[in-house]
């Protein structure tokens, strides 16, 4: 494992094949593909090796505990244009709630400000990832806009809610 940056209790490195079935387990996850996207997909190891192979030379990475090493999940800026980048990040279901998100994000905002001289970071947010909503908000990012209506949840509608945070 070859350490890019770290942040808090994370390390960044690339994404490593030797995690790929906990990569396809927390791609597959239910719960988890609901607050990544509105169609459902089956990962395969296959598809996941293939994506590993094409994010070793981009700003996408996997996150390990910094103690432990244990895998919790992957990251990074999936659009950069206009010195704008979008971050997205995935945890798997057993490190959720251990208070990893918010030194992910912070690490992916040093990152994207410090090594890739973005001017403004942005991430969009299902309204319904209330955990990930309120870590937005408590990291500094700011809701400038809102696409209402996206989509039907257990009877109630969602929203793609835009968050920005700008360089100071």
């Amino acid at each position: 494992m070859k350490e890019v940056f770290k942040n808090g209790k994370c390390i960044f490195t690339k994404p490593n094949i030797e995690d790929v079935e906990d990569m396809v387990e927390m791609m597959n996850d239910e719960n988890i593909q609901s607050m990544l996207s509105t169609k459902k997909r089956v990962i395969t190891k296959e598809s996941e090796i293939e994506w590993i192979n094409q994010h070793q030379n981009d700003n996408t990475f996997s996150v390990y505990d910094f103690e432990t090493l244990e895998y919790i999940g992957n990251c990074g800026f999936n659009e950069i244009e206009n010195n704008r980048g979008e971050i997205g990040i995935t945890i798997k279901r057993e490190m959720q709630g251990k208070h990893y998100a918010k030194d992910i994000i912070n690490g992916l905002i040093n990152y994207g400000f410090d090594v890739l001289n973005l001017d403004e970071i942005y991430s969009i947010v299902f309204s319904d990832n209330k955990r990930s909503i309120n870590c937005m908000i408590q990291l500094g990012f700011k809701e400038y806009n809102r696409d209402s209506n996206i989509f039907e949840r257990n009877g109630i509608q969602v929203d793609d809610v835009y968050f920005n945070l700008k360089r100071k």
